[in-house]
């Protein structure tokens, strides 16, 4: 199934450089090339790949994919938009063949091609009987939700100055909470509280990662731009991981030394996802701005000289804000639910962007009417 999802991805990449650039360009070439080597290693083993989309799922060769990653979604979309919920690659295909599909998909006006090894239709569910086995039981949306806190986890505990940021761990992170929106999951079941004080990190980025996508998601934000935004909040607070325990963990009130050490991981988050590959660029913008107000203010300085806060920031300051308050921290109790959302309405001007945060209360107001 790794090879079949490298497939996916390295034919997505060729779409996308097609349409940013022309189908002239060497890399549109390059990948396609890539792509139609991977589909002739995946023959070795088949004379056919069947590629379907059944209820909002990937499924090849009559088995679901499972944590494909976002170019998959992609390719779904672009099916989606020329009417197709099938295409089957026969064996035999030449590059010029697999060019061909890869700039025809890149064209959102043209209609499906005809092509010598490539079918592509409509699936028939009710005739093909297929039935999905899936990972995603919504009877245990909290095992669920713990499952993910502990891939951020994981993500988490490779984090150093010396390795490579394991972006792929956290796309598939956020793809599956963005599957989870799609099927109208009530976002108070997904939202996990703070166990314990050393837990905090991971739970809270999670929280924040969920709430920042529900907000991208209701805005009717791009999915390519709703994932950017659900990878930069998972990373907002990286910048902690430079911080002594000691001070994250104080019972007592912190003194003017210690706030001061606080106040510095926005700075050591944006400059440790700076010089990460792979990673978007608005993954640093987020991490140096969360702390950032409306109106200018906040920290830390080196962010708010003369800068206004980039409008994904605003909307992860939101939801950082949100679980920040709802969480149980060494020095205080957590607050309720309308208690937070009390505080946010009343401390709204200046702090956050009024429009961003009217849509967070009525999208956290209709949760708990539900």
């Amino acid at each position: 199934m790794n090879m079949i999802v490298r497939f996916i991805s390295t034919l997505m990449s060729a779409v996308s450089n097609c349409a940013l650039y022309s189908k002239e360009h060497s890399s549109v070439d390059d990948l396609a090339k890539k792509a139609h080597a991977v589909l002739s290693e995946i023959f070795q083993e088949s004379d056919s790949l069947e590629i379907m989309i059944v209820d909002n799922d990937l499924v090849v060769n009559k088995s679901p994919v499972r944590e494909a990653g976002v170019q998959a979604i992609n390719f779904m979309k672009r099916l989606k938009r020329k009417g197709l919920s099938r295409v089957d690659f026969l064996k035999g295909i030449p590059f010029s063949e697999m060019k061909q599909f890869a700039v025809d998909m890149s064209l959102p006006d043209k209609d499906p091609g005809v092509y010598p090894h490539i079918r592509t239709g409509v699936v028939d569910v009710k005739s093909g009987g297929l039935k999905l086995d899936t990972d995603l039981n919504l009877d245990n949306l909290s095992g669920f939700t713990l499952d993910q806190i502990d891939k951020v986890k994981e993500v988490y505990h490779t984090i150093s100055p010396y390795k490579k940021l394991n972006v792929t761990g956290l796309e598939e992170i956020v793809v599956n909470f963005i599957i989870t929106f799609r099927r109208e999951v009530n976002i108070l079941r997904l939202i996990s509280p703070v166990k314990s004080y050393s837990e905090y990190t991971y739970t809270h980025a999670t929280n924040v990662a969920v709430l920042s996508m529900l907000q991208a998601e209701s805005l009717g934000l791009k999915d390519d731009l709703m994932r950017d935004i659900g990878i930069a909040a998972l990373l907002h607070d990286v910048g902690k991981l430079f911080i002594s325990n000691e001070v994250l963990e104080k019972k007592g009130a912190l003194d003017e030394k210690e706030w001061s050490e606080i106040r510095s991981h926005p700075l050591f988050g944006a400059r440790y996802l700076a010089t990460m590959d792979g990673i978007s660029r608005l993954a640093p913008v987020v991490a140096m701005e969360h702390h950032l107000r409306f109106d200018g203010k906040g920290y830390p300085k080196q962010a708010v000289d003369g800068k206004k806060q980039h409008f994904c920031s605003q909307i992860v300051a939101i939801a950082d804000y949100y679980d920040a308050l709802r969480s149980r921290r060494p020095y205080r109790r957590e607050l309720e639910i309308r208690e937070v959302l009390s505080v946010m309405k009343k401390e709204g001007p200046g702090v956050f962007n009024i429009t961003l945060l009217d849509n967070f209360l009525r999208i956290m107001h209709t949760a708990m009417s539900e």
